[in-house]
């Protein structure tokens, strides 16, 4: 997703997939500039800059279960971690097919091209309602009831992943675990 120039009050949000930012930028902001794609750019003014993350397990949950509940996603979940592990698809600003789309929702978090380095604050998706009052008064404003965008049903990771396919994200996403203190399972 892009990195938005937020507008009123003005910070820049590091958008990382599948961790509630549609609701933040288009539920909470509405208004923004300049998305831009794995950097932020060097015009952009030097404004606070914050991101939210998520477990990663449930994190990849999501992703797969919006492709398949809001998109024509049709394979299976071992069929999905196949794309979203293959190095070879690519995942930036020039995707267009399904696989490419998928990669670019479920590349680590710490991969550089989500900037995440980047963020001066890190806000836990586990604990949205509370983090998003911590943004707001960070910001100075209050905000009222969220208008969660893009929301799948779906079982939790626990349930979902069996013990080889858990070991192969585990695996996949070794740096996220240990970065954003995610105990692996």
């Amino acid at each position: 997703m892009p990195n938005s120039l937020l507008r009123d009050p003005d910070c820049i949000f590091i958008h990382i997939p599948k961790t509630g930012g549609s609701t933040i930028r288009r539920g909470l902001w509405k208004s923004y500039d300049s998305p831009a794609f794995g950097h932020i750019p060097a015009d952009w003014p030097d404004l606070f800059r914050f991101a939210f993350v998520r477990h990663p397990l449930d994190r990849f949950i999501s992703a797969y279960s919006d492709f398949t509940q809001l998109g024509s996603y049709r394979g299976s979940l071992d069929d999905f971690a196949g794309i979203v592990m293959d190095d070879s698809i690519i995942y930036d600003r020039r995707r267009k097919t399904q696989a490419e789309r998928i990669r670019h929702h479920t590349i680590p978090q710490t991969h550089p091209f989500n900037c995440l380095s980047l963020a001066q604050e890190i806000y836990r998706f586990e604990r949205f309602g509370e983090e998003i009052a911590r943004l707001g008064a960070r910001m100075g404003l209050s905000f009222g009831a969220l208008p969660h965008r893009r929301r799948t049903q779906h079982d939790s990771w626990e349930r979902l992943l069996d013990r080889a396919l858990r070991r192969r994200l585990v695996a996949f996403y070794e740096r996220d675990f240990a970065d954003l203190d995610y105990p692996p399972p």
